[in-house]
């Protein structure tokens, strides 16, 4: 007798019981009235309501997740749907925790792109940078704590994820630092169309060249949303794109937990670099056409905030 093939399959389950939620979920149409009522008479903030997701350092293996009154709870899995993703970028002059002045936890220069950088500080804020021929966004640019010359770059190539989680109306918002960027792109390249998958986000302790441990973000997919849930992400997603520029750049996106108080990305060795490179292979930010930004000189000019 034959013997019979053996067949797999690479189909994932449907997540039926993957829940997406609303603050509005149970509530009668009075109630909802009156808490929309009362909403509307606080003062309304640009950008995208989220708690934040934060990474820890010295290669700590449980994110930091915000929750009520801003407290934050460990967390060595996170289990939910990014409904959007975007690159970007942010130039800071000084090394991490070498000025106390709140003033410098904003970039001095910030693309939401990874394309476009628009300076945000001195007499020439809102000059547009071309990010690819900026000589900040060269490898050997960047600095140590210590102000010594580093083989990264010191503009820090990003990317942000906004999550749902199972039956949680809030939306969370994680910042993927330097040295995740190539796994965390190859990791949704595979799964892609990403926005109707569940996955689950967790944290490898590596450590780089110079002997400084990190925590490596690591994506795996989980399931599929029914068509029902599929559609109310679609939707959000829609309107996050709508707005996900007007969320401003900070020294928290780059750093790793506040409290543990350490950038992530010191000496990156080889595998680092390379990871910096591969943000270019997932785009998901949409193109900015040549009418979109004044010409910059390609980057050879001296910049307006060196």
């Amino acid at each position: 007798m034959a013997q019979q093939k053996k067949t797999t399959t690479t189909a994932l389950a449907v997540m039926n019981d993957f829940q997406i939620v609303s603050r509005y979920d149970g509530m009668t149409p009075e109630q909802r009235e009156e808490l929309e009522d009362q909403l509307a008479d606080l003062d309304q903030e640009s950008g995208i309501a989220c708690r934040k997701i934060k990474i820890p350092s010295g290669g700590g293996t449980a994110y930091e997740v915000q929750g009520e009154d801003d407290d934050t709870d460990p967390m060595k899995t996170i289990t939910g749907v990014v409904v959007f993703t975007h690159r970007l970028s942010g130039y800071w002059p000084n090394a991490y925790g070498s000025s106390n002045n709140p003033e410098d936890k904003l970039p001095a220069c910030a693309s939401m792109d990874g394309k476009t950088g628009i300076v945000q500080t001195g007499p020439n804020s809102g000059e547009v940078i071309t990010c690819e021929t900026c000589p900040w966004n060269q490898y050997g640019t960047a600095r140590d704590q210590a102000g010594n010359q580093a083989r990264g770059k010191a503009c820090k190539n990003m990317r942000r994820l906004y999550i749902l989680m199972d039956g949680d109306p809030n939306l969370y918002l994680l910042t993927v630092p330097p040295t995740s960027i190539k796994d965390v792109n190859n990791q949704f390249a595979k799964i892609a169309p990403y926005a109707d998958k569940v996955v689950t986000l967790s944290l490898e302790k590596a450590t780089n060249a110079g002997g400084t441990p990190y925590s490596k973000v690591v994506v795996k997919r989980t399931g599929v949303l029914p068509p029902a849930a599929a559609a109310i992400v679609s939707e959000l997603r829609r309107q996050i794109k709508a707005q996900y520029q007007n969320m401003a750049l900070t020294m928290d996106d780059y750093t790793a937990a506040p409290e543990r108080g350490k950038a992530v990305d010191v000496n990156p060795d080889d595998d680092e670099i390379a990871a910096m490179d591969g943000a270019a292979r997932f785009q998901e930010a949409p193109p900015h056409g040549d009418n979109d930004a004044p010409p910059t000189g390609g980057g050879k000019e001296p910049l307006p905030f060196a």
